[in-house]
């Protein structure tokens, strides 16, 4: 059974410091030409999504971020959708819990002051209307499941050539011998 996560993510710890894992994996992301036009990224931020010409409605983009930690720094990846539906959902979703919430206030207030409770509609209509989305997002979800790997594949490729870039790098920590990330492999 697939769980609650909407955004699967993943961590990989890396033996360089933020900074050189920053710069080191800039550099091999410029220099794969796949990848040209598909990625974008500040500081330690980066964006890579699917060529455009197999993009759809539900295709995701992968959000990456490389964190300080005490061993050296970790990637951070993300799977979400693209930044203009993952804004909708967020509204609708938004929206109608807060119309739910209202009709619920509002059939609360006419109950104790014996009206008819036809607010109550309002929490009829949106709790179903609710679980639709989240079952709408699950449906993208497993759409893009081919588009995610690829992705995951694509970001331990360049890790793996990031490992072998590094002069004693222990590859068991960046990803050369990984399994799949629990995010990817939970949705089996």
């Amino acid at each position: 059974m697939e769980g609650p996560d909407l955004r699967p993510t993943f961590r990989v710890p890396l033996d360089l410091t933020r900074e050189d894992a920053v710069e080191r994996l800039r550099a091999r992301l410029v220099a794969r030409p796949e990848l040209h036009g598909r990625w974008h990224g500040k500081g330690r931020w980066a964006e890579i999504g699917v060529p455009r010409d197999e993009r759809k409605l539900w295709s995701p983009v992968l959000s990456l971020r490389v964190d300080k930690t005490r061993w050296g720094s970790e990637l951070f990846g993300r799977f979400a959708p693209q930044p203009h539906v993952w804004t909708f959902f967020m509204f609708v979703y938004g929206a109608v819990a807060f119309l739910a919430l209202l009709g619920a206030v509002l059939g609360y207030a006419q109950w104790a002051s014996d009206e008819p409770t036809w607010g109550l509609r309002a929490v009829w209509f949106g709790v179903p209307f609710l679980m639709s989305l989240h079952g709408v997002s699950a449906v993208g979800k497993r759409l893009a499941r081919s588009q995610m790997r690829s992705l995951h594949t694509l970001v331990f490729e360049v890790l793996e050539e990031l490992s072998d870039e590094v002069e004693g790098a222990d590859s068991d920590r960046t990803g050369a011998d990984r399994p799949e990330s629990d995010a990817l492999a939970a949705e089996e």
